[in-house]
């Protein structure tokens, strides 16, 4: 039987593709989701932390504790000062969860093929794993008290209190006090944003996932979920995470398909074609790359590099009519980007490759 399947999956090329595309998207929200549980053990750990030192609490004595002092002290925020305080949490929870929801499923509805929305859906998954990693690191390394007086954190005292409530921290039913920086709500909103405008086609979805966005951060500081702090923290980290993604990418991009050797690849993603750097890079004064006759009928074979980044930047391109478009011809002598060498960084050794090579596995460039 499974050499018949073997030998149909042989003649089907394109379920055996589907089937390895498939396979790292469950890889991607299946390491999203050790990652939320991993995180939600984080979040118990830093209020049992917190509790051990502000209160009688015992784990190994079940039962009600009390603080040891008259009270805590919240930390000083001049924004939330000036932000009326919010009671009904569940319209927090509903903005941000519909910016996710609004954000997936229009996505879908704008990548052109399964390929594409497989891929869509896999960006998502390891942004919010990273993102969501650093921030059980984060709440581990540093415990921030609540930022509001009445939180009282729901604290497992034996294995299997914790298998009930690990579950429902997840679903937002429990929530920890001690779990601040930073705000997980915030990047679910900027990475939604973030999504919009790199693959919306209209400026008015940018638009309108920008006054979501803020909504939603307006919320989350009002029923006081967060400190201001972890709100700005968060916007910075989801910023930075997701145009790293796609900045090691375009170099996976660029050293897979240019057909060149590795060390004439560091740096080009800030190459654009008629930008600066390449209006740089063709009158400087550098040595012209001399390609051998095989290395530009690889090249060209291949594809064009820049049709390749744009299918990866935007999921309106098939991918399968990016692999069969007729490409343009190299330059004769010269490929028109800097070669950027440890020399012109100041640097004692060149980039590495290792980040760009894991990305473009978590992407699946093998598979297009």
């Amino acid at each position: 039987m499974l050499g018949g399947l073997q030998s149909q999956l042989a003649q089907r090329p394109r379920l055996r593709l589907f089937l390895r595309e498939f396979g790292l998207l469950a890889a991607a929200w299946g390491s999203l989701a050790v990652v939320v549980v991993w995180m939600a053990l984080c979040q118990e750990w830093s209020d049992m932390r917190w509790l051990s030192r502000n209160t009688n609490y015992n784990r190994h004595k079940p039962g009600n504790w009390n603080l040891k002092h008259s009270g805590y002290k919240m930390l000083d925020d001049i924004v939330l000062d000036q932000i009326p305080l919010m009671t009904e949490r569940w319209i927090t929870d509903a903005v941000v969860n519909s910016a996710a929801l609004i954000a997936v499923g229009g996505g879908m509805v704008m990548a052109r093929g399964w390929q594409a929305r497989l891929v869509y859906l896999r960006r998502i998954a390891w942004m919010m794993a990273t993102l969501y990693f650093l921030r059980s690191i984060t709440i581990s390394v540093t415990t921030l008290p609540p930022s509001v007086n009445n939180c009282k954190p729901q604290v497992a005292h034996n294995t299997s209190e914790l298998v009930r409530i690990v579950p429902l921290m997840i679903s937002g039913q429990l929530s920890g006090c001690t779990d601040k920086v930073f705000s997980g709500h915030t990047s679910i909103l900027m990475i939604s944003f973030l999504f919009w405008t790199r693959y919306s086609r209209h400026w008015a979805f940018v638009a309108y996932s920008a006054v979501h966005t803020l909504l939603g951060i307006g919320c989350v500081l009002a029923v006081r979920l967060h400190y201001s702090v972890d709100v700005l923290l968060a916007v910075v980290l989801t910023f930075s995470v997701h145009h790293m993604y796609y900045l090691l990418l375009e170099c996976a991009v660029r050293q897979r398909y240019i057909g060149l050797p590795r060390h004439f690849l560091h740096g080009s993603t800030a190459y654009r074609p008629g930008s600066l750097a390449s209006r740089q890079c063709a009158s400087s004064e550098i040595d012209e790359i001399e390609l051998t006759e095989s290395e530009i009928s690889s090249t060209q074979k291949r594809g064009s590099v820049e049709q390749k980044i744009q299918a990866v930047y935007t999921l309106g391109t098939d991918f399968d009519d990016t692999k069969s478009t007729v490409d343009a011809s190299l330059p004769d002598t010269h490929f028109n980007c800097c070669h950027v060498s440890a020399d012109m960084l100041l640097t004692n050794c060149s980039p590495s490759t290792v980040l760009p090579t894991i990305v473009a596995w978590m992407d699946g460039l093998h598979l297009r």
